[in-house]
């Protein structure tokens, strides 16, 4: 498993278990201020840390096609036709 997705899941895991104790705190009676504190702040890491993978895995997948065409179009349709799939595919 690669580094940001190892990440990602690292930083799942400690949400949901922040809010899981946050929320049996609550349901206590204590006072769980910094924990849930805690638990939100967390949960926006998630939404950092989660776009940040879906980024990186969207340009991979992009710069994957690209060399898909490339093989595949070189030889039937040439190295400029190829060039320009590849160009599209890369596009954002």
């Amino acid at each position: 498993m690669e580094f940001s997705k190892k990440m990602l899941v690292l930083h799942i895991v400690i949400s949901v278990t922040l809010c899981t104790v946050a929320v049996v705190g609550i349901f206590r009676g204590l006072d769980v201020t910094a924990v849930a504190a805690l638990a939100g702040t967390s949960l926006v890491t998630d939404g950092t840390w989660g776009g940040f993978y879906l980024w990186k895995s969207k340009n991979e997948n992009r710069a994957k096609y690209a060399q898909r065409f490339l093989k595949q179009f070189a030889g039937q349709y040439g190295a400029d036709v190829a060039l320009r799939a590849a160009e599209i595919v890369l596009k954002d």
